[in-house]
């Protein structure tokens, strides 16, 4: 298959590898796209960044408050370089659009993109998530590849993936 996934696509994904550890704990989870969470971060911190300023303004002679606002204005920066890295990493992603062959065989599933090519054994794989826009076979050791693919593979992994208890469909999550 030849097709370049979405945005949403590729922030799910990021989002996936990003809080991989938490959805080991509890893989029955809404996924919320890497570039939400960097905004919602952003916006709070440019809240608090009004709000202490605004003191700051109205009692100049406590210095305590322009710290807080040299604080906070960093981090509202840093939150802005956050959200300009997640969209870089996307559109990198996104142009790599080579190639793509998911084969899922009894004791492995290997995911083909261009030249590369990622293996997971049967044993290794803890769960296979499927959520809006991606499906991830997350495997249960850190060091091991996550291996995640559009959404339009649904039947293909429903169909022909064997051990169907790994399988835990968040779709309904998103209605």
């Amino acid at each position: 298959m030849n097709k370049i996934e979405s945005d949403a696509y590729y922030n799910e994904v990021l989002a996936i590898v990003s809080d991989y550890k938490k959805l080991v704990k509890n893989p029955r989870q809404k996924i919320k796209g890497l570039t939400r969470q960097a905004v919602t971060l952003t916006v709070i911190a440019l809240a608090f960044l009004v709000i202490f300023l605004a003191l700051y303004l109205q009692n100049r002679s406590n210095s305590l408050y322009l710290i807080v606002v040299a604080i906070f204005a960093i981090a509202f920066v840093l939150g802005i370089i956050y959200n300009v890295l997640i969209r870089r990493r996307i559109s990198k992603l996104k142009n790599r659009g080579s190639f793509r062959k998911l084969v899922i065989e009894d004791d492995y599933v290997e995911l083909t993109v261009g030249n590369e090519k990622s293996r997971l054994e049967m044993s290794e794989i803890q769960y296979v998530l499927i959520n809006k826009y991606s499906i991830s076979f997350i495997p249960n050791k850190v060091n091991l590849t996550l291996i995640s693919i559009g959404i339009s593979y649904r039947e293909d992994v429903l169909n022909n993936f064997s051990h169907k208890e790994l399988i835990i469909d968040n779709s309904s999550l998103y209605q």
